[in-house]
């Protein structure tokens, strides 16, 4: 992380004196324009302007940098901003002005894109989010820094304005002096603003709320203080305090959106910011300084909180796979919100004064704390461990989802060596000869050779293989490698090449097969197959492997994301593979895949018995239907202490069904909640396991009575003594078992009663459902019954 961050500083350089360009001019452009004797309806038209500007950056940005690369759109984009703000100081017109201001947030939204798509270059998978979190603290130490510059010159002058023009073409240099070239930018599908919101309503309107009320409180904020006397230093204290508050906040506020309902959170913070809101004017108007300085750090920070809160609502309701191209419509909701928020709060203000901006904003806050509270209402909360995590975000950076670790990460892939490009040219018109290059070049460098062979494997014509059993020639120890390379580039060949690896180095092909199946998740089940072809007796080790990877990644899994999760089709179709190899070790396959996944309890039991148990025999299972009362009576047969089992289930004591039993029983041990569910399936698979299935899970679950000599340790009512809390579940067993073989209810029934006695009455209702007359017979002879059975 260190490397990677010192490896930024150029661009953070850079980052730091634009946004000490753009701190200052955000606090000079209002304050110049009240000075020139502008009223305020024209002031916040001018900075609304400005979001326009952003928006179409955000639109064209990815198109200007594909053309013109990153470092020139960077130079280009914010030397443009330099000239748009020295235009500035040359005519103090709100058309030129609100042209300029056009131009400057195009030009910024073009900059950020360009900082943010280096920084995700720059980054991995485990840092991206470090980097985002210092990327937002640069941003937001610059703005906070930049607008102390207002107590450099008078705002009458233009020695600011050159200033700020200085600052922006500073910014130029670090970036350009870098010897890093940029990344390539890559296509991102779009998703419209109409199906974001369907998926996610809360999260659009607070997104589009957010960019009102943020862009008229941080652009306005100049022209309130003046009203009530705070000027000059006074002033970049004022404003420095919101910016401040905008960064201390995020801390708590993330804390608890990620420990509480966001929902909550998120409305809870806009009844407090809108009491801040109501408050400062009235402490502005009491002269008390230090009061309107702490409630505009308040209400700044909360507003600058709702847009990453707007993010991470939506985000908990999209797939990951979603949310970059959501992430486009977000802004473009932000940037809509930035575009009306100066405009509507000048309204307001230039009507009822200037404490209409923190007025107006609260009303807007309370009506979307309202929307918060109905859609509370309309939609169940979603379980704060499923929530995705807030991340730190300045709103006035609204395009960075390359570096958001929330989002799917996408491995940038590093340009080809000369080398490599050569080779390629090369296998395209002589595939002999490329194969004989890379050959050679792997003896001179082996990390090159790599590359150049796993370029080469691209090549339509190449003989892969052949390819694989050169390099192995050439160089021996770096066959690991070259193997990960090559079955990463062509992973339609990876049960060819890890075969082959295999033959060569069978104490290598576990390892490898691990690393490729973890690496590349549809070649798990291939790999698990060459893994136990090779190595049998690793056939443990391979099922536990897949078994941890399984469940790591199951518990990643986003809620919006669990319909397409197939980890508990792979657990069972790889423990399938690796109990065909190994059919003695079967049960502890299927063990070790439903102890790290339990939910793939019933799956797996379907598969094993599928693979490795014998059909029944139906006649054993297909004895005939008892006779329901015969069932009863038999229940009561047995509470009046005498053995009573049906001449079927003595005789289905086979093999087969012992073998049943031991699945259950140990798959039960493993995956407890998923035990009657896995029951069912094996019942449903082996009809005639019934009774020893049910005998099996009702011993497991389900205390047996104490002696008579036990006495109890607590009194219980009436209540209690009639149906203790173990019954549902005896119940629910018999019903669902039955269900599953009908032939054999009158067994399951009794081998549960037999566990769990004081259930008789509850199970004779269960399975005579539907039949009056029989039902009241059984009850009568149930409630006849010995209180105790001998």
């Amino acid at each position: 992380m260190r490397t990677t961050l010192v490896s930024l500083i150029p661009l953070f350089i850079s980052c730091f004196i634009l946004l000490l360009g753009n701190g200052l001019i955000n606090v000079l452009i209002p304050v110049r324009m009240g000075l020139d004797g502008m009223d305020t309806n024209t002031i916040g038209t001018v900075l609304s302007l400005y979001f326009v500007g952003m928006l179409l950056g955000a639109i064209y940005s990815k198109y200007l940098i594909k053309r013109a690369a990153h470092i020139r759109v960077f130079a280009g984009c914010v030397s443009l901003s330099a000239v748009s703000i020295l235009i500035c100081s040359l005519f103090s017109d709100p058309i030129l002005w609100g042209g300029m201001r056009i131009v400057i947030g195009f030009c910024n939204a073009c900059a950020f894109t360009a900082m943010e798509s280096w920084l995700s270059e720059s980054s991995t998978k485990e840092t991206r989010g470090k980097v985002l979190a210092a990327y937002t603290a640069v941003v937001l130490s610059g703005l906070f820094f930049g607008q102390f510059f207002m107590n450099i010159a008078s705002p009458e002058g233009s020695t600011l304005f050159v200033f700020s023009g200085i600052l922006l073409c500073a910014a130029v240099i670090p970036m350009v002096l870098s010897r890093n070239s940029g990344p390539a930018i890559s296509e991102v599908s779009s998703m419209s603003l109409l199906a974001l919101y369907k998926v996610s309503p809360l999260g659009v309107v607070s997104c589009l709320v957010s960019g009102v009320i943020y862009s008229a409180t941080f652009n306005l904020l100049p022209v309130f203080a003046k009203d009530y006397g705070i000027v000059d230093f006074q002033l970049s204290l004022y404003v420095g305090a919101a910016i401040l508050g905008a960064f201390l906040l995020q801390f708590p506020v993330g804390y608890l959106s990620d420990r509480f309902d966001r929902r909550t959170v998120l409305a809870i913070l806009l009844f407090i910011s809108a009491v801040a809101d109501f408050s400062v004017p009235v402490l502005a108007s009491q002269n008390i300084l230090w009061a309107v300085f702490l409630g505009t750090a308040i209400t700044c920070g909360i507003i600058s909180c709702t847009y990453p809160l707007s993010i991470s609502e939506a985000f908990d309701k999209l797939r990951q796979s979603e949310m970059v191209a959501a992430m486009g419509s977000m802004i473009l909701a932000f940037s809509i919100g930035g575009v009306l928020g100066p405009y509507t709060a000048s309204i307001a203000m230039d009507y009822y004064g200037n404490a209409a901006l923190f007025y107006s904003v609260a009303l807007i806050q309370l009506l979307l704390a309202g929307f918060v509270m109905y859609r509370m209402a309309v939609r169940e909360a979603l379980p704060v461990e499923d929530q995705e995590h807030f991340v730190m975000q300045g709103a006035s950076i609204t395009a960075s989802v390359e570096l958001d670790p929330r989002t799917e990460y996408i491995e940038q892939q590093p340009e080809l060596s000369s080398e490599a490009e050569t080779a390629v040219s090369i296998a395209e018109t002589d595939p002999a000869a490329a194969v004989k290059m890379a050959r050679a070049i792997a003896m001179a460098n082996p990390v090159l050779g790599v590359e150049v062979a796993a370029a080469v494997a691209t090549v339509h014509g190449i003989d892969v293989l052949r390819l694989y059993e050169v390099m192995k020639e050439a160089v021996p120890d770096q066959i690991l490698t070259v193997t990960r390379a090559v079955v990463t580039v062509r992973p339609e060949l990876a049960y060819e090449l890890v075969s082959k690896l295999a033959e060569w180095y069978p104490e290598q092909v576990v390892s490898v097969a691990a690393e490729i199946g973890r690496a590349l998740p549809e070649q798990r089940i291939e790999m698990a197959k060459v893994a136990v072809e090779y190595a049998p007796e690793s056939v443990a080790e391979v099922a536990e492997y897949y078994a941890q990877v399984l469940a790591e990644e199951h518990e990643a899994v986003r809620p919006a994301d669990r319909e397409d999760d197939t980890s508990e089709e792979d657990a069972a179709s790889i423990a399938s593979e690796l109990w065909q190899a190994a059919p003695e070790q079967a049960l502890d396959v299927a063990v070790a895949m439903v102890d790290a996944l339990p939910e793939s309890a019933v799956l797996v039991a379907e598969e094993y018995l599928a693979s490795n148990i014998a059909e029944t025999d139906e006649e054993a299972s297909a004895a005939g239907s008892p006779d329901i009362a015969e069932a009863g009576q038999a229940i009561v047969e047995y509470q009046e202490g005498e053995e009573v089992w049906s001449q079927e289930w003595t005789q289905e004591s086979t093999d087969d069904y012992h073998n049943t039993v031991e699945l259950v029983a140990r798959l039960a041990e493993v995956a407890p909640e998923q035990a009657i569910d896995m029951a069912v399936a094996v019942v449903e698979a082996v009809p005639g396991s019934a009774a020893e299935v049910a005998s099996e899970m009702a011993g497991n679950f389900y205390e047996s009575k104490p002696d008579e000599t036990d006495e109890p340790a607590i009194e219980v009512d009436e209540e209690q003594e009639a149906k203790p809390l173990d019954y549902e579940d005896a119940v629910e067993l018999v019903q669902r078992l039955s269900d599953a073989s009908p032939e054999q209810a009158m067994n399951v029934a009794v081998a549960v009663v037999e566990a769990v006695p004081e259930s008789a009455s509850e199970v004779v209702d269960a399975i005579s459902q539907g039949d009056e007359s029989t039902e009241g017979e059984w009850i009568n002879s149930v409630d006849h019954k010995p209180a105790e059975p001998v």
